[in-house]
């Protein structure tokens, strides 16, 4: 199996946060309709087990394993090394890479609401990292955000002209002209989520001609309210509409999730075949950065 879209900060075991913290957590874990603006809140706990070279490049190493436990041989972890206070940037992403095992590789996130120049800062990163292979836009925007996603276009345009891939969250219970500006503007080859890209015609054709790929994260949805239930996620019309998706996780540990229960969750409530699960495999592995 592949995973295109999982959080380090959202996926650590849970054997290690409660021995970090000297108790067991009862109330990051992700519930149905809690909201984005919730559910975002709930990395400050894990954030903070995250906060020395040591610390990363041992969850790193233990995602990579844990992944590979439940069948996934290749992917993509993400993470912003910008919030690990710990250690410089180039040396926190360093002690990511010193934890990477197998066939995964790392993409760096920027945040909604940052100031761009720390989004070119990771691109600069990236550029001499061979395994660090993309980045990401990750979060919301917000009415009291400085900065637009028009903003962040240098920097990703710089990723583009780098030979990185680029991931933008967007269209998570957000107008698809996000989408849009996220394929024109930061030259996205993958969309996070990406709900509403039914909703605009004008954004599908440029999905389909811009040959993009929605990273679809279904429990994650659900439980920031971005769909009410299960069934009303809109993968199936994507299948029959020509968009290319792919399943994932999100964050194993926030949403209590496996790629496997993915797999089931969208075959059970939201209709898709086994051969259409494994299209969105063969979809999975061709738009690995």
């Amino acid at each position: 199996m592949i995973e295109l879209h999982c959080h380090l900060d959202g996926s650590l075991r849970e054997s290690v946060l409660t021995k970090f913290l000297g108790y067991r957590p009862k109330d990051i874990y992700f519930y149905k309709g809690m909201g984005l603006l919730k559910a975002l809140s709930s990395f400050e706990l894990t954030l903070g087990t995250l906060q020395t070279t040591d610390l990363v490049k041992e969850a790193v190493f233990n995602l990579c394993i844990d992944l590979n436990m439940t069948g996934i041989y290749g992917g993509e972890i993400r993470f912003a090394p910008q919030l690990h206070y710990g250690a410089p940037i180039e040396d926190i992403v360093d002690a990511a890479l010193a934890g990477i095992w197998g066939n995964m590789n790392l993409i760096l996130c920027g945040l909604y609401g940052e100031d761009p120049k720390i989004l070119d800062k990771l691109v600069e990163v990236a550029k001499t990292r061979h395994r660090v292979v993309g980045i990401d836009l990750a979060g919301a925007p917000l009415g009291n955000h400085r900065y637009s996603l028009f903003d962040y276009s240098d920097a990703f345009t710089k990723a583009r002209d780098y030979g990185l891939g680029r991931t933008v969250h967007a269209g998570e219970g957000r107008p698809a002209k996000e989408i849009e500006v996220a394929i024109n503007f930061l030259h996205a080859q993958r969309i996070g989520h990406g709900l509403s890209v039914l909703d605009d015609w004008k954004t599908m054709d440029l999905v389909r001609e811009k040959d993009v790929l929605i990273e679809t994260c279904l429990s994650s949805n659900y439980h920031t309210g971005c769909i009410n239930e299960f069934t009303d996620h809109p993968m199936k019309q994507w299948f029959e509409n020509d968009i290319k998706f792919s399943l994932c996780t999100d964050n194993i540990l926030l949403s209590q999730t496996t790629l496997e229960k993915e797999f089931h969750l969208a075959r059970k409530h939201c209709g898709l075949t086994k051969d259409q699960i494994r299209q969105t495999q063969f979809w999975a592995k061709e738009k690995l950065f």
